[in-house]
């Protein structure tokens, strides 16, 4: 099979002189595009990204959607997110690269998929900040390009905690949004390990009873809960991951209909064809077309 051509990065591929694995990257917006032009195409990332823009505007495509880039835009990406942007020549900000690994070395008991932004089925990977909110987020950014930038002993350790630190503030920031409409704390636990389920199960076209036996709930009593919190049912939210996927596939890889039919557990092209055209509107052929 024909390997997915669309480029995934490591940290170290941001910086030249790494000689080793990189767990932690930490650049001005602007300088991180001017030094690193080849992330002007769609591509993928290994790690987690946390990108404050403080000035320019533009547009930032992430998985097909796309999303206003103003000042006071904060962006969130996962692993494995394929991501793109149109941004005026004046575009600046900040932008932070880290690893699992980094985070869990100094948190091993705490999950970067418990902050709500790093969601991606049951959050937006974007949050707008007031002027105040900017400011108080710049202070903490200021005290990790500070570390970054100075060799100290338990460096990792401090900027882990720093990190920590962002991430709670953030956090707090996005869940004031949230307030009038918030999942209460049981069904979002639930759907949390719903969603890392599906992620890892998706191209096995599990039944329900699959996930309500992992979860040990009732069906009626998850797909109440998709329903009421997400507006889907939980075969609805596993056919918009596996399209996710073949979405991805068809835009960025080197592969044929066949061969990413078989990649998403479909050995027969007809029920492929009939999944892709239900739910898009369109033949894989033709949504390939669409987007070269």
């Amino acid at each position: 099979m024909q390997k997915e051509h669309l480029p995934i990065y490591q940290i170290q591929d941001f910086n030249a002189l790494a000689q080793k694995e990189q767990y932690f990257y930490f650049s001005s917006f602007a300088a991180h595009l001017q030094e690193h032009l080849f992330i002007r195409e769609p591509h993928k990332h290994s790690f987690y990204i946390i990108l404050f823009v403080t000035r320019g505007t533009g547009s930032h495509t992430i998985d097909f959607r796309e999303y206003t880039v103003r000042p006071g835009s904060v962006f969130f990406m996962t692993p494995g997110q394929v991501h793109s942007w149109t941004l005026s020549p004046d575009a600046d900000g900040f932008v932070i690269f880290f690893t699992p690994d980094f985070y869990a070395k100094e948190y091993p008991h705490r999950k970067l998929f418990d902050f709500p932004f790093f969601n991606a089925l049951l959050n937006k990977p974007l949050l707008t900040l007031s002027e105040d909110e900017e400011a108080a987020l710049t202070v903490s950014i200021r005290l990790l390009e500070q570390e970054y930038r100075q060799q100290m002993p338990m460096q990792d350790t401090m900027l882990s905690r720093l990190l920590d630190v962002l991430l709670i503030k953030l956090t707090r920031m996005f869940l004031s949004r949230e307030a009038e409409t918030e999942i209460p704390g049981s069904e979002h636990a639930l759907l949390q390990n719903l969603e890392r389920l599906i992620d890892r199960h998706y191209k096995e076209h599990a039944p329900v009873g699959f996930y309500t036996d992992q979860l040990n709930v009732t069906a009626k009593h998850l797909n109440a809960a998709c329903r009421r919190s997400l507006g889907k049912t939980t075969i609805e939210l596993v056919q918009y991951r596996t399209l996710l996927e073949a979405k991805r596939l068809l835009v960025h890889a080197d592969l044929t209909i066949s061969q990413i039919a078989a990649e998403l557990g479909y050995f027969d092209n007809t029920y492929f064809f009939r999944f892709f055209k239900k739910l898009t509107g369109l033949t894989p052929e033709q949504f390939r077309a669409a987007h070269k």
